[in-house]
């Protein structure tokens, strides 16, 4: 039997952690928000990506990613998760344009800047790009192109679901305490629904057999480091069939039969029920042993506002609680149960997708090349 594994210490180390944040986190394209969620001029974002806390804002020339941090004094430029308001630092009132560049300083005379210096004062920007409503930002300062990390396909396949999202969403987030990388393998291990959501989830879905990947997988043997492409994919399951009362209020996607998976690298799920909704989750690293669960759920577009979706989104949004309660359960107790004494994983034929997962990740963020 070959087993491919990380050791249970890259689950539980800070200096592990620290690597990821670096080689992951600090160089790949990161989702972190939607965006009619900043379609008005002087709407914003904010999120923490790699410790870092970056701002997204619609300005007057578009919208544009800064690192979230006035450069006089470092105070936050926006310190709301999200809203509505110029590029103006709340400390002592600099404000910038749409390209972070220093616009007005308030008592300028103060400060004794020379016409160069005040030049060289800006916001530092950060490349954005957007695939549908999704948006990504990257923190490298010379980030690889999008199609580096996601293959043409996936791309075509990920902008077309995300086409139909309707843009009133619930959000919830919550910490948990285990490590970010468990969330991911184990949204991507459909044996575990049987058993651990017989009655949550599992009743609504049909039998595992009937689960497909995108392409054909090679056997677990033959696996070699993958590249970064392939760790993004889709993946479907047949579901009991079910036309819930609200699709006929909506463009629903294609495909009513299935319950859809695109698995966004590093840490993105993004998934599509009946047609009918959608669900993001993203699992945002705090700590070796601590992660932030973003929910956020739609229906696919509606024809109009009407009928009022506010009660129908948060049930959804309680349903969905539920499932990630019962994985929390199980994985938190992993994490606890994980030291020194620990094994590797052993991993079976099914879990292909979790094991190119490990083999690059060695090789490619912790730089092992046994």
């Amino acid at each position: 039997m070959t087993r491919h594994f990380l050791d249970a210490e890259h689950y539980r180390s800070s200096t592990t952690f620290d690597t990821e944040q670096r080689n992951i986190f600090g160089k790949l394209w990161i989702f972190v928000g939607f965006t009619f969620m900043v379609a008005a001029r002087n709407q914003f974002l904010t999120r923490t990506v790699a410790g870092i806390p970056v701002l997204v804002q619609q300005t007057d020339t578009g919208l544009r990613a800064f690192i979230n941090q006035c450069p006089h004094r470092l105070s936050a430029i926006q310190t709301q998760p999200h809203g509505k308001r110029p590029l103006v630092c709340p400390y002592h009132a600099w404000s910038f344009d749409s390209e972070g560049q220093l616009r007005g300083v308030p008592n300028e005379h103060l400060y004794g800047f020379n016409p160069q210096e005040r030049k060289q004062i800006c916001l530092r920007t950060l490349s954005l790009e957007t695939i549908g409503p999704l948006i990504f930002i990257n923190l490298d300062a010379d980030p690889a192109p999008l199609t580096e990390q996601f293959s043409s396909s996936f791309l075509e396949e990920l902008n077309e679901a995300a086409a139909y999202l309707d843009d009133e969403i619930i959000y919830s987030c919550h910490q948990v305490d285990y490590n970010w990388k468990l969330a991911m393998e184990n949204v991507k291990d459909h044996n575990h629904v049987t058993f651990v959501h017989p009655k949550s989830f599992s009743p609504a879905v049909a039998a595992l057999d009937h689960y497909c990947t995108a392409g054909a997988q090679p056997h677990i043997d033959e696996l070699g480091c993958p590249p970064l492409q392939e760790l993004s994919y889709g993946a479907s399951h047949p579901m009991v069939p079910r036309r819930p009362w609200f699709a006929r209020h909506c463009e629903t996607y294609p495909d009513d039969k299935h319950y859809r998976n695109w698995f966004i690298y590093p840490n993105v799920n993004f998934c599509c029920v009946t047609g009918a909704h959608f669900l993001l989750q993203q699992y945002e690293p705090l700590s070796a042993t601590q992660t932030k669960c973003h929910v956020w759920i739609m229906t696919a577009r509606r024809y109009s506002t009407a009928p009022d979706f506010t009660a129908l989104l948060a049930t959804l949004m309680r349903g969905e609680r539920t499932v990630i309660a019962e994985d929390t359960a199980v994985l938190e107790q992993m994490q606890r149960n994980m030291g020194a004494h620990s094994h590797g994983f052993t991993h079976g034929d099914y879990e292909t997708p979790l094991v190119k997962q490990h083999l690059w990740y060695r090789a490619c963020v912790l730089g092992q090349t046994d």
